[in-house]
């Protein structure tokens, strides 16, 4: 059966491909092993679930390999189906650049550039600026950073004449050494899950499915009644696990380390006061609510992939006018009224 796009408006026959476009990766991707884990309802009782970490099989003896001089037999894979994409250590969506300001996303660029140097200070203007940008940019744009370092010791005095110090928690040639683990676990996610020529969209959407697949929702650590100070986006990235403000804070990285405008939102259920947290994206100049905590358990759904506001409110109750961009900074700051009102990916 074909599709028919005669009588139909440029708009229309673009919205019709896309919505086909995301049928076909969605098809494809149950071709890939289920679901990991499956995630209660949000208003049922979660059960403690374990992550089981796949088996090693143990491959079976062969006959010996042909001699080198031997031509590789055809293979029926297509050629370089990988992208090359390579690790990005300075990234920031354009959400938290309008919520904190240039100065705090230049300042997080300075840390950034110290860390990889090897050094333990960077410029930066004032304490108030240092607080901030220390406690809240490593976890969203560099994961693995909460891991290797920590404030300054004097923390009455961490910036002097302009110049800003901090600590490290591991020595400096494992900080480096780790760093250039997290960067190859990085590009070998996004390599092997996007191809070079990807649209912005179809990197989203296959972001999400490799969620849905890969990683295991951790009811232990979502137990309101449980402290869990280990709570991290590079939880997700490492252990495969995690609850939903660590899903979105991964999968938003992720969109940035692949070119992706990305950052995060929360709100609370209108009807029980939940508190939630998701990815908020910026695709072909518009906003979109993506739920990447909600497809584990649910793999390939679309239900929460490209939502509006009215979809987020309607699916869960999480109201507009109670949303949370990016931090509880943007409570008490200034910033620009987003909204996400293109409903060009709705399901007809």
């Amino acid at each position: 059966m074909s599709c028919r796009f005669i009588g139909m408006s440029g708009k229309e026959r673009f919205m019709r491909k896309q919505i086909a476009l995301l049928i076909c990766l969605a098809l494809l991707a149950g071709l890939l092993p289920g679901c990991a884990a499956a995630p209660k309802a949000a208003e049922e009782t979660p059960a403690v679930t374990e992550s089981v970490p796949e088996a090693t099989e143990t491959p079976a003896e062969t006959e010996p390999a042909p001699e080198a001089t031997e031509s590789p037999a055809p293979s029926d894979e297509p050629e370089d189906v990988r992208g090359h994409y390579t690790f990005q250590p300075k990234v920031c969506s354009s959400y938290m650049t309008e919520v904190f300001g240039e100065t705090m996303v230049e300042t997080w660029f300075n840390l950034v550039d110290a860390v990889m140097a090897g050094e333990d200070t960077f410029a930066c203007p004032d304490a108030y600026t240092y607080d901030w940008v220390m406690g809240q940019f490593p976890d969203k744009c560099f994961p693995i950073l909460p891991e290797l370092i920590d404030y300054c010791y004097d923390r009455n005095n961490p910036v002097i004449d302009g110049v800003a110090s901090f600590t490290y928690l591991v020595p400096q040639e494992e900080a480096a050494a780790r760093i250039a683990d997290f960067a190859a676990l990085v590009e070998d996610i996004l390599n092997e899950t996007l191809a070079d020529d990807y649209s912005d969209l179809e990197k989203a959407l296959a972001l999400y499915i490799y969620f849905s697949h890969h990683y295991i929702y951790d009811y232990e650590a979502a137990n309101p009644d449980v402290y869990a100070d280990y709570l991290s986006s590079y939880r997700v990235l490492t252990t495969g696990t995690g609850i939903c403000q660590e899903f979105s804070v991964a999968y938003s990285y992720l969109l940035l380390q692949a070119g992706v405008d990305a950052s995060t939102m929360s709100g609370r259920r209108s009807y029980d006061n939940e508190l939630h947290q998701w990815s908020y994206v910026k695709i072909n100049g518009h906003n979109f609510h993506i739920d990447p905590t909600y497809v584990i358990g649910d793999c390939d759904s679309l239900s929460y992939f490209m939502m509006t506001d009215d979809q987020r409110e309607a699916a869960d109750g999480y109201l507009r006018d109670k949303y949370t961009i990016c931090s509880h900074y943007s409570r008490d700051n200034p910033h620009p009224d987003y909204t996400a009102d293109d409903d060009s990916f709705s399901a007809i």
